[in-house]
């Protein structure tokens, strides 16, 4: 049997901990190295996680001063010893055949990736909403590369993060986008798992509810680029157009969403870099089939808008102005 290595990272995550590392354990699917790893919580998540491990040998801890969820999923990538690698955030859980569906699915299609769906759950459970993919088509279909992005619903070849050196870039918020669109990139053989086995727990201290955008994040500038630069390199295998949907995709987010309160100096920052990603990357981007409001892709209709608004504010050089009027 092929070993999978699941990577947790936890940070003061004592009340979710013991649930989520239960629900890898009780995998339908035994094979497994579980590698936690504790950013420096001051509550009593690594306990807990030293008890549990203490009862299976398939659990590995790890501690570490706070450096961040990206620091904390790299010495998981640098401890990591099994074929396939997936991750899975301390205050989630997972479903009995989360690990045996990945790996059914990842067999019958030779894929390198496989992108499964996600449930948003209330603490009690209580399901709010599911997002499934539907089929991926090389060249036809890609969207779901990015309409799901979350690298805890990806399940990975391990020797692809060896073989490119990927790691998360330190020190910046949305973390998993430039990874899952350097993915999309190179890796020829992707599959997408219509099941929602990965339940991402709804609470008022998770990271969703406390981002509050250029306030107190740094976007992932040097990721991106540093994605791109690589994804580049190594040679672009899949549909460019959908690869540069994906990159308006993230640009888009960045500007509309997450530049929400920040100051001038800040607001100019990601206007200059988004302009000179463009320039620099994409110089035909406003030619993209793709990008425009009504074309083929299947994603909703509200990232559709924010692309394609994004390209004109880029090409008219709007992107100023409206940024004032995006902050208030």
């Amino acid at each position: 049997m092929e070993k999978v290595s699941i990577v947790v990272p936890v940070y003061n995550n004592e009340a979710y901990v013991a649930h989520c590392i239960q629900s890898l354990t009780e995998q339908t699917y035994p094979e497994l190295e579980i590698l936690v790893i504790d950013d420096g919580s001051t509550d009593g998540s690594l306990r807990i996680v030293e008890q549990l491990a203490a009862r299976d040998s398939r659990i590995r801890v790890f501690h570490q001063e706070n450096s961040g969820v990206a620091a904390a999923r790299n010495r998981g990538i640098e401890m990591a010893t099994g074929s396939y690698l997936t991750f899975v955030d301390g205050d989630d859980y997972v479903s009995p055949e989360y690990i045996s569906q990945f790996l059914d699915c990842a067999g019958e299609n030779g894929a390198d990736l496989v992108i499964c769906g996600i449930s948003f759950v209330e603490e009690s459970g209580k399901v709010l909403r599911t997002l499934i993919p539907d089929g991926y088509q090389r060249f036809e279909k890609e969207e779901w590369t990015f309409r799901i992005s979350a690298v805890c619903s990806h399940f990975y070849r391990r020797a692809l993060w060896e073989q490119y050196q990927v790691r998360f870039y330190p020190g910046e918020r949305g973390e998993d986008l430039p990874v899952a669109l350097f993915f999309s990139a190179v890796c020829e053989k992707i599959a997408t798992l219509p099941e929602a086995g990965y339940f991402y727990v709804q609470h008022a201290s998770s990271a969703r509810h406390n981002f509050r955008g250029l306030r107190n994040y740094r976007l992932p500038y040097h990721a991106l680029e540093e994605a791109l630069q690589k994804a580049e390199a190594a040679g672009v295998v899949n549909s460019r157009e959908y690869y540069e949907l994906f990159v308006l995709r993230i640009l888009a987010t960045c500007y509309f969403d997450l530049a929400r309160g920040a100051s001038r100096e800040k607001r100019a920052e990601l206007c200059d870099y988004i302009v000179r990603i463009l320039q620099t990357y994409f110089p035909e981007y406003a030619r993209n089939r793709l990008a425009r409001l009504f074309s083929k892709a299947r994603v909703p209709f509200s990232q559709k808008a924010a692309v394609w608004l994004l390209v004109i504010l880029v090409r008219t050089k709007g992107i100023y102005p409206v940024s004032r009027l995006l902050s208030r």
